[in-house]
């Protein structure tokens, strides 16, 4: 013998779960504004008199510890071989739920600034200038370029009040950004999912390190909707991370 103890190396095609991961992601867009709108609503009554800036954290907290469950649950490589396989295939349903999370805080965060996010193709046109923003932050590779997915709208990224200026915008226009939803979703895909890849770590490490991970995503969506649903001169919300001990009481096997 040796003495050398070798974990076994799954295949895994990212690309090929990235395709599975779009046909469940592209149904979550719509999230209920009904919901939403009773967690801002719950959150503003409890301090009337707080900014809407300074309640950020506490209206999107759910959707951070959320995600953080979710991934952990979704990625069960307790042990290795047969767990690290189950982890695989459930890396498209993680992707999903950390975009469900991740749309329903930039939601919230709307409301909370008193967006009117009743007209659907405007709500979702700035959904979809969140994502591209966490998109292009998260890609460590440069092969997001937003330019080629936005066109000439891709000078909204970054800018303070955008919402405004996507409202502004012809329906023509507003529409020029829908079409671009999947090539949008992709990228945030491809931008999100490899680190999931540490959820394949066996021995319940992995659920542990994908739901740090996750935390991390989401601050910077909340970040970004921050931006685009402030008013202009506000300077994004910095989410604190969740507490350690709160993630670790629901990973499996710890």
């Amino acid at each position: 013998m040796t003495g050398n103890f070798n974990l076994p190396k799954p295949e895994f095609d990212l690309e090929a779960t990235v395709e599975r991961a779009m046909a469940l992601i592209n149904r979550t867009l719509q999230p209920s504004l009904e919901d939403a709108q009773k967690v801002v609503d719950k959150v503003r009554a409890g301090k009337p008199l707080v900014a809407p800036g300074d309640l950020v954290d506490q209206v999107t907290r759910g959707n951070r510890m959320r995600a953080a469950r979710a991934v952990s649950f979704s990625l069960p490589s307790i042990l290795p071989g047969v767990g690290t396989a189950i982890s695989a295939a459930a890396v498209p349903v993680a992707l999903r739920e950390v975009l469900k999370e991740a749309v329903s805080a930039a939601i919230k965060v709307g409301l909370l600034f008193d967006r009117d996010l009743e007209d659907p193709e405007l709500t979702r046109v700035a959904v979809l200038l969140v994502l591209t923003e966490g998109a292009v932050r998260l890609d460590k590779t440069g092969r997001i370029r937003p330019d080629a997915i936005l066109g000439r709208h891709a000078a909204l990224l970054g800018r303070t009040a955008s919402y405004d200026a996507l409202a502004a915008l012809t329906t023509t226009e507003r529409q020029e950004i829908a079409a671009s939803q999947s090539e949008i979703l992709r990228a945030w895909a491809l931008a999100v999912g490899p680190p999931l890849l540490a959820g394949l770590l066996p021995f319940g490490l992995g659920p542990m390190a994908a739901a740090n991970y996750v935390q991390y995503v989401l601050k910077g969506t909340i970040t970004s909707a921050t931006r685009v649903f402030g008013p202009a001169g506000t300077t994004p919300v910095a989410v604190d991370e969740i507490p350690g001990r709160e993630v670790q009481e629901d990973v499996p096997g710890s």
